[in-house]
């Protein structure tokens, strides 16, 4: 039968249901006539014009039958015949015919992607759509390996879904393939034949064998077959397929990451050997030497090994001792076998953008993401998607980022396997960088994995700097919180390539000082190299870079005060060699994986010894000779204990705010949702809020975290509004001719108007909070009060509204705001951007005919993508 007649007989379906599962809307389509009912849907009378409907198919077809259509259907209505009928469920075909990413564009995880807004009858006619695209798949598969698409024939007879049969899906299998497989040792063996050095023989027949035997497990190994002929790629399965089979996670980990230990297996000599994947990989011949183990053996090696073992994991290793790679290897090695991916939980934005460069930049895999807070909304969102599609192996995110519901919304799509805490000492109380969001990480990790169905992934940490309190406290943690027992790797902090230095200078010399070291360390270096110089605050980092400016040495400084744009171009023209000393806060240090850094100098005292060591380790980590030196003022102890007492939290600033959390109001769910400067309005912590606003956001934070360790609150998700704009109008006269015709309350006009003040008085590149505008528009605190008594809104509420509303009224214009950086000279401008990348394009095409010249009009062509990068060099393209 063809794909024509087939569907000349089949009814195609599909229901629009309520959240509580009532039928809104039905729509069906049978033989060219079609069924639409939007009025009592769900009544009696409409299911029997639906039950005589389909009176003369011999199928069902729709998208999503067996989990969602029929069950409803069921349960409204047990006396259908209609549900009696032969299924054929495209969700459950589609990861069988399209295993490989990129996936079918009308398929999105189990739902497809409509083109029209709540038309039954449309999603019925596109799931068929979606059928003949599966079939001509599966009917070039059968050109190929007719016995896959029987063996898919032989794990669907038989099976049940919801009570409901799965034999459409195995009809559709039969009129494409012939029956040979019938019975389970038969349907073994064609596994065993068709799964050669893909998969570990010894484990296929002690994992799949009991599947096999019973009927309603043998989908599993179905989906299992699918995924497997992609595997190795960037291709994973549907998020339901694995909430629909929990079990396949296990089953692939098992065939694919778990060794035998038998000597004769091809597959586990080759893919379970640290040492070949390192050179595979990195293109390192060896481990690291040092540090060694007590054996005297490579502990880096030692840990990678423990890793791919699924060991949870303590490592300290000195900076530039390859903390990196412990983890960024067996997270490679995994999602090449299975498709996991692995999360590092970082804490600086400059660390995980340097982490991503340089590992792509190493491995020449673009399987490296982060998201963090220097990235454009159309930035993260095609982050998201390549998450999603299972193009991302290590995603890294700062801990603040798992209270967002977008960020969790993504990870779920994904079949986590590992997490990683680097620079694991900021989870102590003890540690010099304590952030509380840490704490929560172990909480969400729980309860993530509880509701992905699976099993606790292991945690790896790692740090350069953990006194033994620390050390004790981090193992202690993740036992109480996970009942995981971390392996503890100390490879200490000692570097042999480092010299240090403390030189006593008074105040009034350390300029002249810092000048004269940095002068003769640029005149005996033989190469180019990078110079890092430290200071205690933001006004220091600039005072040193304008002073060595004047002195015709170039220098930028770089701090958290900077805006997003800045703080990357100054990365990475650090990273580029193009400045060769910046004068950074201790956060640039932690951040940059710049390897020919051959000084770091000091020009104040770091704030604590494991401060130091950090920051000093920056320099040297290509394992060439470098140098620490530290200019030593007695002054510089009393300015950072003065800097310390800033953040230093008391236990009765901890009880004072909790005091406040519980005079909040709180809504019908019982929660409290509240901004930081929200609570900080209450009098009772007036002088919290004189605090800088970095400050006194992180002292909340930070009560929050300790009150919620000692089981006073539940800190959720964060719950965030954002508005992205700029103003139409160009004067305020401008605004009021606006407001005048819409003939607005003097309120309203007020609020308006104090709102564009502020937004004109705003750097176009700056982001502002909500709280800053209200508490600007009005500085009188008992007005705010009543203002939000009145309208029943927190103030930030009330502001995100009045721009939503100036909006609508052509004041201000909504709507993500890019930028686009046009050189016109120097080094890279634009013209000869755009000329490289045509010639780079040209080049591809020349190449892409030569390797497949009788390839048709959008079919896919297979390229080595090593043959192609050697190519391209040869040709004379700049690499980089």
């Amino acid at each position: 039968m063809d794909i024509d007649g087939l569907l000349n007989s089949t009814l195609l379906l599909d229901l629009e249901t309520t959240l509580s599962g009532k039928i809104r809307q039905i729509g069906a389509v049978f033989n060219g006539h079609i069924l639409e009912k939007t009025k009592l849907a769900g009544s009696k009378a409409v299911l029997k014009q639906l039950d005589d409907f389909a009176r003369d198919a011999d199928y069902v077809l729709g998208h999503n039958l067996l989990g969602h259509d029929f069950p409803i259907l069921k349960a409204a209505s047990p006396w259908l015949k209609l549900l009696d009928k032969p299924v054929i469920d495209t969700l459950y075909l589609s990861p069988l015919a399209f295993p490989e990413n990129p996936y079918h564009h009308l398929v999105k995880n189990y739902k497809l992607v409509r083109s029209s807004i709540n038309s039954p009858v449309d999603d019925a006619k596109l799931a068929a759509t979606v059928f003949k695209d599966q079939w001509d798949s599966f009917i070039s598969m059968s050109a190929e390996n007719a016995g896959l698409i029987d063996f898919y024939r032989f794990c669907f007879q038989g099976s049940l879904f919801n009570t409901f049969s799965s034999k459409g899906i195995a009809s559709v299998f039969n009129k494409i393939a012939p029956v040979k497989i019938r019975d389970p040792k038969e349907a073994l063996e064609y596994f065993n034949a068709n799964t050669i050095n893909i998969v570990c023989r010894h484990n296929v027949t002690t994992t799949l064998s009991g599947l096999i035997e019973k009927h309603d497990k043998r989908p599993i190994a179905a989906y299992c077959m699918a995924w497997l002929q992609v595997a190795g790629g960037n291709s994973v399965l549907p998020p339901w397929v694995r909430h629909r089979f929990p079990e396949i996670p296990a089953v692939i980990k098992k065939l694919r990451e778990d060794p035998c230990g038998q000597s004769d297996c091809t597959y586990c000599g080759e893919n379970h050997d640290p040492d070949k994947h390192l050179t595979r990989l990195f293109g390192y011949p060896s481990f690291r030497e040092k540090p060694s183990t007590e054996k005297g053996e490579s502990l880096q090696r030692a840990i990678v090994n423990g890793c791919m073992a699924d060991e949870p994991t303590l490592g300290i290793l000195p900076t530039g001792g390859g903390k990196s790679l412990c983890y960024q290897l067996p997270a490679l090695v995994r999602y090449q076998q299975c498709g996991t991916l692995t999360v590092v939980i970082s804490p600086l934005q400059a660390l995980m953008k340097d982490q991503v460069d340089n590992l792509i930049k190493k491995t020449g895999t673009p399987f490296a993401e982060a998201v963090y807070g220097l990235q454009t909304p159309p930035e993260r969102g095609e982050v998201f998607n390549r998450i999603r599609l299972g193009d991302t192996a290590i995603l890294y995110i700062s801990p603040e980022a798992l209270r967002s519901i977008s960020l969790r919304n993504v990870l779920n799509q994904r079949e986590i396997r590992c997490w990683v805490f680097d620079e694991a000492h900021c989870l102590s109380k003890w540690g010099h960088d304590f952030r509380p969001d840490y704490l929560y990480a172990a909480r969400f990790i729980r309860e993530f994995s509880k509701e992905q169905n699976l099993p606790l992934p292991p945690v790896g940490c790692f740090t350069a700097t953990a006194k033994a309190d620390v050390t004790e406290e981090i193992l202690a943690h993740f036992k109480e919180e996970l009942d995981q027992d971390l392996q503890l790797f100390t490879g200490g902090i000692e570097r042999e390539n480092l010299s240090f230095e403390v030189i006593p200078v008074s105040e009034a010399e350390k300029f002249e000082k810092a000048h004269e070291i940095i002068k003769e360390h640029i005149k005996v270096s033989r190469e180019p190299a990078g110079i890092i110089v430290y200071a205690a605050t933001r006004r220091s980092t600039e005072e040193i870079r304008d002073f060595l400016s004047h002195q015709g040495m170039p220098a930028q400084a770089f701090h958290a005060g900077l805006d997003a744009k800045e703080k990357r171009e100054i990365i990475e023209s650090f990273i580029d060699g193009d400045i060769p000393v910046i004068c950074a806060t201790n956060a640039f240090g932690m951040g940059i994986d710049k390897e020919n850094v051959r000084l770091v100098l000091h020009y104040e005292m770091p704030g604590s010894l494991e401060n130091y060591i950090q920051e000093a380790g920056r320099a040297g980590r290509d394992l060439k000779p470098a140098h620490c030196i530290l200019l030593y003022d007695e002054q510089d102890a009393s300015r950072q204990f003065q800097m310390g007492s800033f953040s230093e939290l008391r236990q009765k600033e901890i009880a004072r705010i909790l005091k406040a959390l519980r005079r909040t109001k709180k809504n019908q769910h019982g929660e409290i949702i509240v901004t930081s400067d929200e609570l900080l309005r209450d009098d009772d912590l007036a002088d919290m809020k004189e605090l800088k606003p970095d400050f006194r956001d992180t002292k909340v934070k930070t009560a929050i975290a300790w009150l919620e360790r000692a089981g006073f609150l539940e800190r959720n998700q964060n719950r965030t509004d954002m508005f992205q704009g700029k103003p139409l109008v160009e004067s305020f006269d401008e605004a009021k001719e606006i407001m005048d015709r819409l003939n607005l309350p003097p309120f309203t006009q007020g609020l308006w108007i104090a709102i564009l003040q502020i937004l004109f008085n705003q750097r176009e590149d700056r982001g502002i909070r909500a709280d800053s505008i209200a508490e600007a528009a009005f500085p009188e605190k008992e007005l705010l009060k009543k203002m939000e008594q009145a309208t029943g809104l927190t103030a930030a509420q009330i502001i995100i509204s009045a721009l939503h509303d100036m909006a609508d009224a052509g004041l201000i214009d909504q709507g993500i705001t890019l930028s686009a950086i046009l050189r016109p000279k120097g080094k890279n401008k634009a013209l000869s951007v755009l000329q490289r990348v045509c010639d780079l394009e040209n080049e591809l095409i020349i190449f892409l005919k030569e390797e497949d010249p009788e390839a048709d009009d959008g079919n896919w062509v297979v390229l080595n993508i090593s043959r192609l990068n050697q190519r391209l060099i040869n040709e004379g393209h700049k690499t980089n």
